[in-house]
């Protein structure tokens, strides 16, 4: 099969969902939590653009490989080019006690 010169929305509607699992899982077993995942289509660039969110912060290394071999594997499995990973860490947010945000009483 030919790799498509533009990706149509009716492909990427079909595929978008293979395609984000596909990548979770992938992630998943380099050990990169991923808490959220969009897939955009680019129209400018026929490809497509990942946004990742992560639960924890990640080695930039290991980030560059990771965007390495799933664009590779993407490209092999599905036909699909990524244009470009976009990472974004946001960390689960904790509830803050209001005893410890109280400050403590003067001492005379």
């Amino acid at each position: 099969m030919a790799q498509a010169k533009v990706l149509s929305p009716d492909v990427f509607n079909a595929v978008r969902r293979d395609v984000s699992r596909y990548i979770k899982k992938k992630l998943k077993g380099m050990e990169i939590d991923v808490t959220d995942m969009d897939l955009h289509n680019s129209s400018q660039t026929r490809t497509l653009r990942v946004y990742a969110t992560l639960s924890r912060t990640t080695n930039l290394k290991a980030l560059y490989l990771a965007e390495q071999m799933v664009t590779k594997e993407l490209l092999q499995e599905f036909r699909v080019q990524i244009h470009a990973f976009y990472w974004r860490y946001l960390p689960e947010e904790k509830q803050v006690d209001e005893a410890a945000v109280a400050p403590p009483p003067p001492v005379n």
